[in-house]
């Protein structure tokens, strides 16, 4: 009897990506979480990598020099995705595989120490995300990292959440980071089209509307003293 295909759960993006799109995501982990990787032979997952492998092979080498037995799984929910990824395939290092959320079922026994799932969640409903969450995050070791979150087109502005899987198997949701290479954003509004999906619909909630005001006014201030360039600001 052959074995049951298992069905991917979630629905697939429109795929599109860029060079470097999510290069200050990488960056950030090597700066904040590069203990993380330094140990063993960890796999890292980008979830839903888009119609080209581009963002899934920086991740692994912009990781790599942090752990030279750095593996890669890439997993998309499209078929074709899949299929035109496998040329840049070395088994047992990098990999690409069809899948959804459900990446118990794609990598078996195998766990995540990252997990990486960027431009996916938007565009689902808001009560689906929680499940979403939970169903990626019983494919991360104790410890591994879960990364959520959205970006521009350029990958010039991005904002995501990172979450740490705890003992007892829960995910502990631990910052919510901006970034920006301050060549294109001029108010902290620009980062509220990017939210992740559970704080996008929340900005006139009491504490998501006293933050961003509170930003707006401290940018203003600082230009009111002479710091006139955004860096400064």
């Amino acid at each position: 009897m052959s074995p049951k295909r298992i069905r991917p759960t979630g629905q697939p993006t429109r795929g599109k990506t860029a060079l470097n799109r999510l290069r200050q995501v990488d960056t950030y982990v090597t700066l904040s979480w590069s203990n993380v990787l330094t140990y063993g032979k960890p796999l890292v997952v980008d979830l839903g990598f888009g119609a080209q492998a581009w963002t899934a092979l920086e991740m692994y080498n912009h990781w790599l020099p942090l752990n030279s037995n750095l593996r890669l799984l890439g997993v998309e929910i499209d078929l074709e995705r899949v299929t035109n990824a496998l040329p840049y395939q070395e088994l047992g290092v990098i990999e690409f595989r069809l899948g959804g959320f459900n990446l118990v079922d794609v990598m078996g026994t195998d766990k995540a120490r990252i997990i990486r799932a960027y431009n996916v969640l938007r565009q689902y409903d808001e009560p689906a995300v929680k499940n979403a969450l939970q169903e990626m995050g019983a494919a991360l070791e104790v410890g591994g990292l879960l990364i959520e979150g959205t970006s521009t087109p350029s990958g010039r502005i991005v904002a995501f959440d990172i979450y740490r899987k705890a003992e007892n198997g829960s995910l502990s949701h631990q910052e919510l980071v901006f970034g920006t290479n301050l060549k294109e954003i001029a108010a902290p509004t620009h980062f509220q089209t990017i939210l992740p999906k559970r704080l996008f619909h929340h900005m006139l909630d009491e504490t998501p509307k006293m933050f961003f005001d509170s930003w707006r006014q401290a940018m203003i201030l600082a230009r009111a003293t002479g710091q006139t360039s955004l860096r400064q600001q």
